[in-house]
């Protein structure tokens, strides 16, 4: 119950990061520049912020934001392309 606690913790955190990240980067180019470039910039900080934060098991760590990186990948760019439709 625990490790499914911290891994929806862990993808809605990514989630949001996510997120913001590409609204803020949406000021600087295309929709789909902001959508990769926040991907980019939120698995390199947070990948090395997970190395150091798990010093028992960092690669479970780095594992685990890998994938929800991953998985939130097809949802930010999704709303990329419908923004970029308007």
């Amino acid at each position: 119950m625990t490790l499914l606690f911290i891994g929806l913790l862990a993808l809605s955190w990514t989630g949001l990061s996510l997120a913001v990240l590409a609204i803020v980067l949406r000021r600087i180019g295309t929709a789909r520049q902001a959508a990769w470039r926040a991907f980019g910039i939120g698995l390199v900080v947070n990948t090395i912020s997970a190395w150091y934060a798990a010093p028992g098991e960092p690669i479970a760590a780095v594992i685990l934001i890998v994938l929800c990186h991953l998985l939130l990948l097809p949802a930010l760019l999704l709303a990329a392309r419908r923004e970029e439709m308007r």
